[in-house]
């Protein structure tokens, strides 16, 4: 009799779900995994090979679930990581563990090529941003970041600059891997310094996005909401964006704020190519970014010093597409790149 109770209790579980399924309307985005999910548009094109992939992603009550693994992991079981994530003084910090040395290796070669072929004549740097990760407690699993920059320096054949002694755990948004954009306020004066650029006077104004959930934010439970915090000036609303994928021409995309990743709203987040034009400068000052996404929030801050700044990120497009299009010469140049690039760094094209 037991047996055909816990029988017939799974049978109209499945049978529940399963008309729930059927009568719920599909999810388009997953907040928790930060993704699009499958839709029944999606299953219409290819029916074999996505009917899996949909009835995973709209399960009902998805993301209920996955609430409650992560509360059963971090509170009853008391983990300190789940999911990759680390939790340190209501920051949450993602992994970066162990340190790919082929990784690594591949990352000092793809500067050194591009530096070899294509930046002879041009004023070249490169900078590194430590990831939060390189501020958890020393009983937690992180990779040796002193052991990574010192290999860096060591076969990076281009000169550094130093900044990330500047940074502290404060600095970065709780909820997210980026640093907030006025932490980039304490390594102006030292890119200024380096590329021998006039002091300009900037009247920023301070503006604030409320209610900001970072790329982490669903992967803990009872993670708390902050904001974002961005500084606009004259120069910097009137500057001209293009974009290689798509149409926005705004520093500050304002309308970027709602989608799936807030941290959008600087240069509109992931893109390949893009070019900005500050019609307000006149010294003929151009700066060409080798980038990954912290500097998206970084390069609205160099605008009044430049007449142009180019971005690149070779994620997302190959330098030999693109060199072709770009005169270097006499440019000056930045590396400027995390340390989970570099750590996983295959995901640049070559």
């Amino acid at each position: 009799m037991k047996n055909k109770l816990i029988a017939f209790c799974f049978l109209l579980v499945i049978f529940s779900i399963s008309i729930m399924q059927i009568v719920s309307t599909d999810q388009k985005t997953s907040p928790v995994e930060r993704r699009n999910l499958t839709t029944i548009d999606t299953l219409k094109k290819d029916f074999s090979g996505e009917l899996e992939n949909y009835l995973n992603d709209q399960i009902p009550l998805r993301n209920t679930f996955l609430k409650l693994d992560q509360i059963w992991n971090r509170i009853l079981l008391r983990n300190k990581e789940h999911n990759g994530i680390y939790t340190q003084n209501d920051y949450l910090i993602e992994k970066l563990y162990p340190l790919n040395e082929k990784s690594v290796t591949n990352f000092i070669n793809h500067i050194n090529q591009i530096k070899e072929k294509y930046l002879q004549e041009s004023n070249v740097y490169y900078a590194m941003i430590p990831d939060k990760s390189s501020f958890l407690e020393t009983n937690l699993l992180k990779i040796d970041h002193q052991m990574l920059y010192n290999e860096l320096k060591g076969k990076i054949n281009i000169p550094e600059i130093s900044i990330q002694h500047l940074f502290h755990l404060e600095d970065y948004y709780k909820t997210d891997i980026h640093l907030k954009q006025e932490a980039y306020f304490k390594i102006l004066d030292s890119i200024i310094h380096t590329f021998q650029l006039q002091p300009v006077i900037s009247n920023y104004q301070e503006k604030t996005i409320q209610h900001f959930k970072g790329s982490s934010f669903y992967k803990v439970p009872f993670a708390s909401e902050e904001e974002i915090k961005y500084y606009d000036n004259s120069e910097i609303s009137k500057a001209t964006v293009k974009h290689l994928e798509y149409n926005d021409h705004f520093v500050y995309e304002r309308k970027r704020q709602t989608e799936i990743d807030p941290y959008n709203i600087f240069l509109s987040g992931p893109s390949s190519f893009v070019e900005i034009a500050n019609s307000q400068q006149a010294n003929g000052k151009e700066l060409i970014i080798f980038r990954d996404s912290f500097a998206s929030s970084l390069a609205p801050l160099l605008i009044p010093y430049y007449q142009k700044i180019t971005l690149i990120d070779l994620r997302y497009i190959n330098i030999n597409y693109i060199a072709p299009q770009i005169d270097f010469q006499n440019k000056d140049v930045l590396f400027l790149y995390s340390t989970l690039i570099v750590n996983n760094s295959f995901t640049l094209k070559t």
